[in-house]
């Protein structure tokens, strides 16, 4: 399967989904991700959440890591959660039909 998400235009987002693939995959928590429930008070950047710490530290850890902001962070979970939940070619999908308000709404 090919990750390098080649087709996301804007480079910081397609850097960030890449990051975050390859963090989710290296932590082993595709499962986790897909079965977590996210409080819509705290979003995941206000979670206090053990795994998304771990998430978080191994992104910023990383050669690639884009220096996430509270708000890039939750917007590049919410499209984890949909490749999780979803699936990669759902998400490629999803991208080139440009039904992004769809990632939210899982």
């Amino acid at each position: 399967m090919d990750t390098t998400f080649e087709f996301i235009s804007d480079r910081n987002t397609r850097q960030s989904i890449q990051n975050g693939y390859r963090t989710i995959t290296n932590l082993e928590l595709w499962d986790w991700l897909r079965q977590y429930q996210v409080d819509e008070n705290r979003g995941f950047m206000f979670s206090n959440n053990s795994n998304l710490d771990r998430i978080i530290q191994y992104m910023e850890s990383q050669p690639d890591s884009v220096g996430h902001s509270g708000g890039s962070f939750g917007f590049t979970m919410r499209h984890l959660q949909f490749i999780a939940k979803n699936g990669l070619d759902e998400y490629k999908k999803a991208y080139y039909t440009n039904a992004r308000p769809s990632y939210l709404s899982q």
